[in-house]
């Protein structure tokens, strides 16, 4: 950022920014939480136990790959929504910099009452932009990973049952 600190920054973002932040130690916990439970190894043995124990195995499958997948979605619902908080910060912002240009007329509307309107949209929307796109590319690796265990698991399980 041009000269401003993060500290200014967090500022002149507002209360979104709050949100923003939630949404990243969301997304973090997700990731840590996909990288060490989607391990390959553990994954694969637990799933297989529950395949056995199972009375329908079947629909035990299903409702494996369902929860997996399900777990991968959350971080695509966060790379949804946080540039979307990250706009509505811009709105807000620039809500409250037209806002001050409307009560501040008789002054001449400097740019000072400007400033920090438009500060709090570049904001909002580069810290939502931020949120967003690493969740967003670890949703495609965790998908993609999401998808290469279920494809394992159904081809040890039919090893298995068949």
């Amino acid at each position: 950022m041009n000269g401003i600190t993060f500290g200014e920054a967090w500022n002149y973002g507002g209360p979104l920014m709050w949100v923003l932040a939630m949404f990243s130690v969301v997304a973090l916990s997700v990731m840590l939480y996909l990288f060490f439970a989607h391990n390959k190894g553990s994954f694969i043995k637990t799933s297989l136990e529950r395949l056995k124990a199972a009375k329908d195995p079947e629909a035990e499958g299903a409702r494996i790959a369902t929860r997996v997948y399900a777990s991968v979605d959350w971080l695509a619902d966060i790379a949804a929504i946080a540039p979307l908080v990250g706009l509505l910060g811009t709105v807000l912002g620039m809500f409250q910099a037209f806002g001050g240009i409307a009560t501040d007329v008789a002054a001449g509307a400097k740019p000072v009452v400007l400033a920090q309107g438009v500060s709090q949209a570049i904001v909002t929307t580069i810290f939502g932009l931020v949120v967003a796109i690493p969740s967003l590319l670890a949703h495609a690796f965790f998908r993609r990973r999401a998808a290469r265990l279920i494809a394992t698991l159904e081809e040890k399980a039919d090893e298995i049952f068949v």
